[in-house]
């Protein structure tokens, strides 16, 4: 079988991320994977797909065009990159991923048609881009309001013709999905790796960072830490409330760390961490991953998290409630505001032990949920549905 993903960046992101983890299980298991990204950091043997001119005379010529008309000419050159990539490889199966980051490049819902029209196509979706007319989040009460004007509603006339099943991460997804589309979707956990994300290395890392045994480290991650979804301002406004406290260091991974964490002699600045086991090992050595995202599809990285033995805290959202056991694995929060965060983290601080005896509730939580043969039974959903649509007849 050949699977080709589609996806608007080969590492960058969550979405990234989980399809890169899909990819991975799937050539284990004998699978001819390509990967088609927007970005230039993919695996040589995979595909960039850009209406982007290169450097030269191409932008050049950009700069005196119009703003639909640079729009149309990317569009265009990125649907004819798709197409030869499609002739060439000629997949089984086309896995669709986040879209919308390449757009800027010249995607657009053109290259989704175009996979329905060449093979059964998978599209996983991971936020509520796709059911709405612009945020990647927004609230449930507008869903009826928003979903005329949204991609999935704008391409209903062609998955029809096609064959396509809609993947979610979570539950909650799943059911917002349901309430608006009409074909078929389900809810697939994204993998991961427990081998890899281990407490194994928790005392070496520790060490190397030089915490002592009754200090705790907070920590927190996310892409872009100046996104406003993702709450980091509320955990800057919480810190100021808990540093003083004797012992609480706090970890940030990723880029624009916050202006007023920057330099504090009890922050650790870790900035972009590209590598997933260096991730590993920071989340191995801290005691609480914080992760005060407004909302999120699924919340992988509170798996991760918990995979190396680390309690969680976060706020109620989305499908966050299905990435933890509150009371067992970590906290999840109600309202979303720095003093009940701030509260929450003194409440922590103040039972430590407490804190410690949840680290192999975390651990096992997550092997029965990502432990052995995980992803066979993912693979035997895969074969399952590309079963189904490709018996599926058109129109």
């Amino acid at each position: 079988m050949k699977v080709l993903f589609l996806q608007d960046h080969a590492k960058t992101g969550g979405a990234a991320r989980a399809a890169g983890r899909f990819a991975t299980g799937l050539r284990k298991l004998g699978v001819e994977v390509a990967v088609v990204a927007g970005d230039r950091d993919i695996d040589p043997a995979s595909f960039q797909v850009t209406g982007k001119p290169v450097r030269g005379w191409g932008r050049v010529r950009e700069l005196f065009q119009t703003a639909d008309s640079r729009k149309r000419c990317r569009e265009n050159r990125a649907d004819l990159a798709w197409e030869k990539v499609i002739l060439s490889f000629r997949p089984d199966l086309i896995w669709i991923h986040n879209i919308e980051g390449a757009f800027k490049w010249g995607w657009s819902l053109r290259l989704v048609e175009q996979a329905l029209q060449a093979a059964p196509v998978f599209w996983t979706l991971h936020d509520m881009w796709v059911l709405g007319d612009g945020p990647s989040y927004f609230p449930e009460s507008e869903m009826k309001k928003r979903w005329s004007q949204s991609p999935l509603a704008k391409l209903e006339t062609a998955m029809r013709k096609g064959r396509c099943t809609i993947l979610t991460p979570s539950v909650w997804l799943r059911d917002l999905v349901r309430s608006v589309h009409q074909g078929g979707c389900e809810a697939w956990p994204n993998p991961l790796d427990v081998e890899l994300f281990h407490p194994k290395t928790r005392d070496q890392v520790r060490q190397k960072l030089g915490l002592k045994d009754d200090e705790v480290l907070l920590l927190a991650a996310a892409e872009n830490l100046a996104d406003s979804r993702k709450g980091v301002d509320l955990l800057t406004e919480a810190w100021n409330h808990i540093r003083g406290q004797a012992g609480v260091r706090l970890g940030l991974i990723g880029r624009n760390c916050p202006k007023e964490l920057q330099g504090d002699p009890k922050v650790f600045e870790f900035g972009v961490v590209a590598e997933e086991e260096k991730v590993a090992r920071l989340m191995s050595a801290a005691d609480v991953f914080v992760h005060p995202a407004k909302v999120e599809s699924y919340g992988l990285v509170l798996e991760e998290a918990q995979a190396c033995g680390t309690p969680v805290v976060a706020f109620a959202g989305g499908g966050i409630h299905e990435t933890l056991e509150k009371g067992r694995t970590g906290w999840l929060l109600g309202e979303r505001s720095a003093s009940i965060l701030a509260s929450c983290l003194k409440d922590i601080l103040s039972r430590l032990q407490e804190l410690r005896n949840l680290r192999d509730g975390c651990r096992n939580f997550i092997e029965q949920k990502h432990g052995r043969n995980a992803f066979e039974r993912t693979w035997s959903k895969i074969t399952s549905c590309l079963e189904i649509v490709t018996k599926r007849p058109h129109g």
